[in-house]
This record gives structure tokens, sequence and C-alpha cells, in this order.
């Protein structure tokens, strides 16, 4: 169900996500990742991601608390029944592995439920890497990074800003970091044949997906001006990701 305001849609879904937002805010100003900020400035200046950002998760503990926060966020915001949630307390999920599938870029699960607990996962992953990525530095650190990757956790951009029609700043996927592109063609591989790259405009949500029918890649492009929490903005665009998943296309 997808209104034709996308103002009115984001900033419905936007008041749905207060209680979710609150526990992301409480997650990353709990956490002490360990990092050694001095080492992480200096990978970068030599070409290198800053941190394993797998080990920065370990460094913060135990993670089930901060899920469990995440899933009665949920609940309080409507996205999950209590007893929806319950059996996913009660089930055999394991947080560490519902992160490590979103780090190697596992699909989208079927299972409502488990589509639910790997949000949640996501969630709190993302909290504790933003962290860790602001403790490097602004993105004045980073500003001569030229590779698609991000230069703090190393992950994949999954959406592009663009102002003033050409200049386009790739936002991580994982820790929200964000760095300019100096490629104006396809980020995976730089193709800019017009004929291998499509482009399908979202009015409703004011993203555009764009897809290189030659690497497989894909990305959600919208201007910077108006954006919203990120969490919000990938909640708002979820069907897109969905969309292009069943299409065999990754990020």
């Amino acid at each position: 169900m997808i209104s034709t305001r996308p103002i009115p849609v984001r900033t419905t879904l936007a008041e749905q996500f207060e209680a979710v937002l609150r526990v992301h805010a409480d997650v990353a100003r709990a956490c002490e990742p360990v990092l050694d900020v001095d080492a992480a400035r200096a990978r970068i200046k030599g070409g290198q991601v800053a941190y394993d950002a797998l080990r920065v998760l370990r460094s913060c503990g135990d993670l089930q608390p901060r899920f469990d926060r995440v899933l009665e966020a949920f609940e309080v915001a409507g996205f999950v029944s209590n007893e929806d949630r319950r059996a996913i307390l009660d089930g055999e999920l394991d947080i560490d592995d519902l992160v490590s599938g979103w780090f190697t870029g596992d699909r989208t699960p079927r299972d409502a439920r488990r589509r639910v607990a790997r949000q949640a996962a996501i969630i709190v992953g993302n909290a504790l890497l933003r962290t860790a990525s602001a403790m490097v530095g602004a993105p004045a650190t980073w500003k001569g990074w030229t590779r698609i990757a991000c230069p703090c956790c190393g992950g994949s951009p999954d959406i592009v800003l663009v102002e003033r029609a050409t200049q386009r700043t790739l936002v991580c996927a994982r820790c929200d970091a964000q760095w300019r592109s100096r490629r104006t063609g396809c980020l995976g591989c730089d193709s800019e044949d017009r004929a291998s790259i499509a482009r399908i405009a979202n009015p409703a949500l004011g993203y555009d997906l764009v897809m290189c029918n030659e690497c497989g890649r894909f990305i959600k492009e919208r201007p910077r001006r108006g954006l919203d929490s990120l969490i919000v903005e990938r909640a708002l665009t979820a069907e897109l990701d969905l969309a292009a998943e069943q299409r065999g296309l990754r990020i």
C-alpha cells in the first residue's frame, strides 16, 4: 500500500518508528566498542578500511539484551504482535548468526518472523557500528577516499544522495558513514552505458532504483534534501530492496 504523496507516508512512518529510534539511540550511547582510533585513521590514510566490523561488534559484548529491547520497541510501534515477539524470543534464532548473515549479504528471509528478527538484529548492529565510525572521526577524515567500500567498516553503500544533479554521496548500509563518489556510472563496474543501466523512478517514495545489467548491482538514489532518519528511509524503501533481490541483484 503506497501513497502517491511521499511526505505523509514518510511522516507517518517516522512517527511509528519513534520508539525504535529511541532504543537505537540508547544502544548507541551505551555501547563502548574497542577500537584503536589512531590506528583506524592511519589505515584510512593508507587506503585501507578503518576497522574489522565483526571484531568491533564482538567487543561490545552480548547482543541479546539489545536485541530484546529492539523487539519490544517493534511491538510498541505495532510492527510485531506480542505473540510473534514471544515466539521469536522463544525460538532458536541466534542474534550473532542474524548479524553475520546481514554482513555476508544473505537475502531477506521469506518467513515473516525471521524477517522481523533480522531487522531487529540489523538495528542493533547498525547502532554499534555507527558509534564505532563516529569514533573514527568526521567525514573530513576520509575526504580523499576513492573506494566503493565504506572507509570505516568496509560495508557496501545502499543509498546514494545526489546534490546539484551530479555530486554523489554514498551511504554505508552497515554504519551509515557517508563519503563522496567520483564515479558517475555503476558503482560496481563503472559502466556508463545507458543500455546496461536501468533506472526505475518511484515518485511516491522519492527514490530511483538504479540497476546495472552488466554486474548485477543495485542502489537506491534520492536527493539529499529532506532526508529523514536512515532507519526510516530504509524501512520506507524495503520493498525496493525486495524487488531488486527478486531480480537476483545485490547492493
